[in-house]
């Protein structure tokens, strides 16, 4: 059983848009990995702060725990964005090579 659809579905899904569309949808899971490890990064702020008066040093694990799932799991968008990238490159000299192989 997955968890999301397989490479080759993703790639396909990628190959049946334009340049344009490859950029913008690019952009976006960038923009979502960028707004998720800012809200990480603000939520460990705001957790130490919060928790110091209370617990001590034990607020910088306890944020630590709290925040490390918008941070490290931003990485996925963010390769998903370089993945998409990366086959436009391709798909963009292909269609380049055909243009020249035409009379």
């Amino acid at each position: 059983m997955t968890c999301g659809p397989s490479k080759e579905e993703r790639y396909e899904k990628i190959k049946a848009m334009s340049h344009e569309e490859r950029m913008t949808y690019s952009k976006k899971y960038k923009q979502t990995a960028m707004g998720m490890m800012g809200g990480g990064v603000a939520m460990f702020g705001g957790m130490v702060g919060g928790l110091w008066g209370s617990i001590g040093g034990g607020a910088i694990g306890a944020a630590f725990g709290a925040s490390a799932g918008l941070v490290f799991g931003a990485c996925g968008p963010l390769q998903y964005s370089k993945e998409i990238l990366e086959w436009d490159k391709e798909l963009e000299e292909e269609s380049a090579k055909e243009v020249k192989e035409e009379p």
